[in-house]
C-alpha cells in the first residue's frame, strides 16, 4: 500500500507547514532543501492530514468548501496525496503503527 493510499493519511511528522493568508501555503521537510508551494485547495487538504480523517472524509470537506462534486474532490485528493507521497511529505503508515505500540 502506498503511503498516500493509507486509510487515515497524515503529514510527515518532520514537515513544517505554514498557511499564507487565503493564497495557499508552504510545506518544508527539515533536512531537505525542498519547499512545496500549495494552492488554497492543497493547503486545505494538507491542513486536514492529521491522521484522524479518512481520504473520503477529506474529500467530503474539499467538495463542500470548494463547491466541487464528491467525485472530483476524491480524484483531486487522491492525486494530491500521491504527489505528496512521492515527495516524502506523507508519514509512513508503518512508522505510525510503531509509534502506537511503543
Amino acid at each position: 500500500m502506498q503511503a498516500a493510499r493509507q486509510d487515515r493519511p497524515r503529514r510527515h511528522p518532520d514537515s513544517a507547514f505554514r498557511l499564507i493568508g487565503e493564497d495557499g501555503g508552504l510545506v518544508v521537510l527539515p533536512g531537505r532543501s525542498e519547499v512545496k508551494v500549495l494552492n488554497p485547495t492543497g493547503a486545505r487538504i494538507f491542513s486536514l492530514l492529521d491522521g484522524t480523517r479518512t481520504r473520503e472524509e477529506i474529500a467530503s470537506v474539499v467538495a463542500e468548501e470548494f463547491e466541487v462534486t464528491n467525485e472530483q474532490a476524491s480524484q483531486d485528493v487522491d492525486e494530491f496525496l500521491d504527489e505528496l507521497g512521492q515527495h516524502g511529505m506523507i508519514a509512513d503508515p508503518a512508522a505510525r503503527e510503531q509509534e502506537i505500540t511503543e
